[in-house]
């Protein structure tokens, strides 16, 4: 008996001291009494309205139709020899449309991207 208990007071004395902390303990180990700053608010993203979300559609919807005028033209062009002068004019007038709807899709694409 004088043996057991002796060797439970031993294995008592050599066992390491297990500490559980408190849950107030916790929160002041981890910091959450500290003073943090406020969440950042995140901006939402920019949104176009829908009058510029229209004009945005309809200059890239003419960005093709120009395209499409310009390849034909050149093809018809190709065909006949050679461009006419007639042919050149129109193909300037309808790059400075294409430039002009590019130009309006290039500022609503900017904002929609800032």
């Amino acid at each position: 008996m004088k043996l057991a208990l002796v060797a439970l007071l031993a294995a008592a004395v050599a066992a390491p001291v297990v500490y559980v902390p408190t849950p107030s303990d916790a929160q002041v180990r981890v910091g959450s009494g500290a003073r943090r700053d406020p969440p950042r608010r995140v901006r939402p993203a920019p949104r176009l309205t829908e009058a510029e979300e229209d004009r945005m559609y309809a200059a890239r919807d003419e960005i093709l139709d120009v395209d499409s005028e310009i390849a034909n033209i050149r093809a018809a062009g190709e065909t006949a020899g050679g461009l006419s002068a007639e042919q050149q004019a129109q193909i300037d007038a309808l790059g400075v449309r294409r430039t002009a709807a590019q130009r309006v899709v290039d500022q609503l694409e900017a904002k929609l991207n800032r």
